[in-house]
């Protein structure tokens, strides 16, 4: 470790900061001195080439937010789940194959980021965690959405995409808060009936980059949904009853193989955007390229009706 790191850390223990940025420093190891630092509440190790955290960590009890991503960690010791206060922990982009079944002891933990790493399961104990509002589990390799999920009370927002799922299980409508769900980069090609059990809360929905040929007819079921991403799949129509979705701000069509959209298309009143490029559809590319203004372009297609 360099002198001018050695300052920095000694620098912020006289001060007492309750904030220590060490990301972008070439760490291999932590520095010990890091663990007198117990008034610490925010520490980012982002971007460095960690493969070990020492169960020192456990010492600085008072961390409510611990930034680990983009290192090359293999495991989390037991010692984090002893960090009592962590509202939100970030390990993304590591080598994560497997986690610490402690992580279930970190009660007051709301945010927790575990994507871009080797996961195929996570530990039963996940459900533990009462209070997690936000979970991103994209990119890793699990096939199948994990069953400790739905037992989150609390969860708002939950990203599986870039996964390895060909379904999803009907126990995901007992999220009882979820607002934001994003099932993107799968290989998807339906959706379980339940999922209508989410129409009074899911705002966002991203199926994009699945292989759905046949828009299944339980989206148009979740009328509080605002945003919609079915861009990159395989659509062939969509049917009458997308008109449902009263509450639609964005609608995201790209990439399918539409050549024709339903008349209560125009029910979508709420509509801000409208993205419909690479459709076989007869409309010119120049009013397509107005996303902005849907209006415009549903009018433009009913007239060549």
């Amino acid at each position: 470790m360099d002198g001018k790191l050695l300052e920095v850390i000694e620098q912020a223990t006289r001060d007492k900061m309750t904030e220590l940025d060490l990301s972008e420093k070439g760490l291999t190891v932590l520095p010990p001195e890091i663990f007198s630092m117990s008034h610490l509440e925010w520490l980012s190790l982002d971007d460095n080439q960690l493969t070990v955290l020492p169960p020192e960590i456990a010492k600085l009890s008072r961390l409510k937010r611990l930034e680990l991503s983009d290192n090359q960690l293999l495991t989390l010791p037991p010692a984090v789940a002893q960090l009592s206060q962590l509202e939100a922990l970030y390990v993304d982009d590591n080598q994560l194959a497997m986690l610490t079944p402690d992580i279930g002891q970190l009660q007051q933990l709301k945010t927790l980021d575990l994507s871009g790493n080797q996961l195929i399961a996570l530990p039963s104990e996940i459900y533990q965690l009462k209070k997690l509002r936000e979970l991103d589990l994209s990119h890793n390799r699990l096939t199948a959405v994990p069953h400790e999920v739905v037992q989150l009370p609390q969860l708002r927002e939950l990203d599986i995409s870039g996964n390895q799922l060909i379904s999803v299980s009907p126990d995901i409508a007992q999220l009882p808060k979820l607002k934001d769900l994003n099932l993107s980069n799968n290989r998807l090609t339906d959706l379980p009936a339940q999922l209508s059990k989410l129409s009074n809360h899911l705002k966002e929905l991203d199926l994009s980059d699945n292989e759905f040929m046949v828009l299944p007819l339980v989206i148009c079921q979740l009328t509080k949904l605002r945003e919609l991403y079915l861009s990159e799949n395989q659509l062939e129509m969509l049917p009458a009853e997308i008109g449902q979705l009263s509450e639609l701000e964005w609608l995201d069509l790209r990439d399918n193989v539409l050549a024709s959209l339903p008349p209560t298309i125009c029910q979508l009143t709420e509509l801000e955007w409208l993205l419909l490029e690479g459709n076989p559809l007869p409309i010119e590319q120049r009013i397509l390229e107005v996303a902005d203004d849907p209006e415009e372009i549903i009018n433009s297609y009913l007239k060549l009706g």
